[in-house]
């Protein structure tokens, strides 16, 4: 199965690739998004390195260890690696102390993938996200045309779990964000990474991936994935 799921997504990026002329690969540091970049990187291996640019929407409050482990290994794997941030949000103090979640997502995600798409032409967007992580994500297919900017996504890892990520990560010893290794007070770990303010480590045995994200923007997936969110 997992030999499979790889080839699967290895098809859908090879494809996006041909069909698009300006593609690029978000990633956020998080499990999700590195096992679709090693599948990538693998998919171009011969030709020494990726065929589009890799970007991370820079909120500007990421865990210092997902920024370190990002750096380090976009460095390392010689990426084309892109930190795109709201400036004009973040000048206007848009924080999560300062704004609700809904309005803080909006500002510093939604609308700074907006004016990255605009300002780089890309055509195409990969995303790692999976149906089985949240409800709301169950409505997406592996390609989808978007407006405002026009551009369409593109998310080559729809039919994985988490625990087939995880798999495939450990599999191929692929490095991955240190803070989900990190057990806090109590036996709680790091399921699923976000910004630090809006993240919380979870016990192990909790059924919901996502439980340590903030209840509010869970709750409003709906309205952001109305709006351009992932």
């Amino acid at each position: 199965m997992q030999d499979s799921l790889e080839s699967q997504t290895e098809f859908i990026i090879k494809e996006a690739k041909a069909r698009f002329r300006n593609p690029v690969m978000l990633w956020a540091g998080g499990k999700d998004s590195t096992a679709m970049l090693a599948v990538a990187r693998n998919a171009f291996a011969k030709l020494g390195k990726l065929p589009f640019p890799v970007m991370q929407l820079d909120t500007g409050y990421k865990f210092t260890e997902t920024y370190g482990y990002m750096r380090k290994y976009a460095k390392e794997w010689g990426l084309d690696f892109i930190q795109y941030k709201n400036t004009d949000a973040l000048k206007e103090g848009v924080s999560p102390f300062t704004k609700d979640h809904f309005y803080c997502c909006t500002r510093l995600k939604t609308e700074a993938l907006a004016k990255a798409i605009r300002e780089y032409k890309f055509d195409a967007v990969m995303l790692g996200i999976r149906w089985d992580e949240h409800g709301v994500r169950g409505k997406e297919t592996y390609f989808s045309k978007r407006y405002d900017p026009e551009h369409y996504r593109v998310h080559p890892m729809l039919n994985w779990s988490e625990r087939e990520i995880w798999a495939y990560l450990k599999k191929n010893k692929i490095p991955y964000n240190p803070l989900y290794d990190r057990i806090e007070h109590g036996n709680l770990v790091y399921r699923s990474i976000g910004c630090w303010p809006c993240t919380k480590p979870i016990p192990k045995d909790l059924q919901e991936e996502r439980g340590g994200r903030a209840l509010d923007k869970e709750q409003l997936m709906e309205d952001l994935r109305a709006l351009g969110y992932m």
